[in-house]
């Protein structure tokens, strides 16, 4: 089984999106998986997957109110299930919680993921992170095989997601029983010209922290450019068609998927 972060430095990178669309094109392929909303300050799985009820959020599984079957839900795919976050009022408490805590929740965070693989036949987890480097975004990567970086060029979030490298992924690498993490680097939201071409420069400034980002180990995810029809769909509609919007970007999706699995 394969465990894959989606992270960010900051909101809005449409790391959510990726994350769901992943986790969807998985499913399609026939592997079961396990979609967790991980984005404790701004969660938003319910707008792809409505909650039945009242389903237990996956916090309470960390805290060990409740076992990781009471906080998965079926969805309308086949195949994909998902855990909720609790509403970001609830969330904060996670956020917030002090290390020792936190250790705490790592525990259950790997206890979980082996339970899924061995008691629940999922094939795949993909959890939708927190951006930034707060306590509950680093636990989700350290229990990672794979983490993929959704980074839109815009330059202070470039440069600061590049800091990141030292401050987080480097030592990420050495977590775990000597296994070898791989990070990835996945551009989103491109501008791109009418013919859908990538200007020049926008191409050079891609191609010089592409090199950048492998340089310090971080490699080359894909590049999806900047979709009018997708972006549209996530402002103005409360209920998402993930169908129709995964259809937009399905060719980098697969683009993605070859290169980290």
């Amino acid at each position: 089984m394969t465990t894959i972060t989606i992270h960010s430095f900051k909101g809005g990178t449409g790391k959510s999106l990726i994350s769901v669309a992943l986790a969807h094109s998985f499913s399609k392929d026939g592997e079961k998986v396990l979609l967790i909303d991980g984005d404790y300050g701004a969660p938003c799985l319910d707008s792809f997957f409505p909650k039945k009820g009242n389903p237990k959020p996956f916090p309470s599984f960390l805290k060990a109110k409740a076992k990781l079957k009471e906080v998965v839900s079926e969805t309308i795919f086949p195949n994909l299930y998902v855990s909720y976050a609790p509403p970001p009022s609830f969330g904060e408490e996670i956020i917030r919680a002090d290390v020792a805590t936190h250790g705490r929740y790592l525990k259950r965070l790997i206890e979980g993921i082996e339970v899924a693989h061995d008691k629940m036949g999922f094939d795949k987890i993909v959890i939708d992170n927190s951006s930034g480097i707060s306590l509950p975004a680093i636990n989700h990567l350290s229990c990672s095989d794979r983490s993929v970086i959704a980074l839109r060029p815009v330059r202070y979030g470039v440069e600061s997601t590049y800091n990141l490298i030292d401050t987080i992924y480097k030592k990420l690498r050495y977590v775990g029983s000597g296994s070898v993490r791989q990070d990835f680097i996945l551009w989103n939201q491109v501008p791109v010209n009418r013919d859908s071409s990538i200007d020049p420069r926008v191409g050079d400034y891609l191609g010089h922290w592409t090199k950048k980002f492998a340089d310090s180990g971080i490699s080359y995810g894909g590049t999806i450019p900047y979709m009018t029809e997708v972006v549209t769909a996530m402002i103005a509609d409360i209920s998402q068609d993930l169908p129709a919007i995964v259809h937009q970007i399905q060719s980098h999706i697969d683009e993605l998927k070859k290169k980290i699995i």
